[in-house]
């Protein structure tokens, strides 16, 4: 039996409404927020760092950084490399630290 077969796989499961209306209320708070205007211009950086996350449950912060930083959305966005990987750190931290974005159920 391989590694893969030995090892449980669990679904990992966010409510990404709730987390859509957690950043809604703080993305004022984030970097270069006025210039992105809305919160609809906003979301599409903050919700890459879910996909990432969805998509490479697994992976180490620094793998999924990079990941984050190669998305389209987040390269289209008027923020810097460094701006971004502060946008990525904070959702990051709610998913993956805090575990606050995961739904219990």
């Amino acid at each position: 039996m391989d590694e893969a077969q030995r090892t449980p796989h669990h679904a990992v499961v966010i409510d990404i409404d709730r987390e859509r209306e957690h950043w809604r209320q703080r993305y004022h708070g984030l970097p270069r927020a006025r210039a992105m205007r809305s919160f609809a211009r906003y979301w599409p950086v903050l919700g890459a760092a879910y996909d990432v996350y969805l998509n490479n449950p697994r992976v180490a912060r620094e793998e999924a950084l990079q990941l984050y930083l190669q998305r389209d959305d987040v390269l289209a966005s008027v923020l810097t490399e460094d701006e971004a990987g502060m946008v990525f750190d904070r959702a990051w931290s709610r998913i993956r630290d805090d575990g606050a974005a995961l739904d219990p159920s």
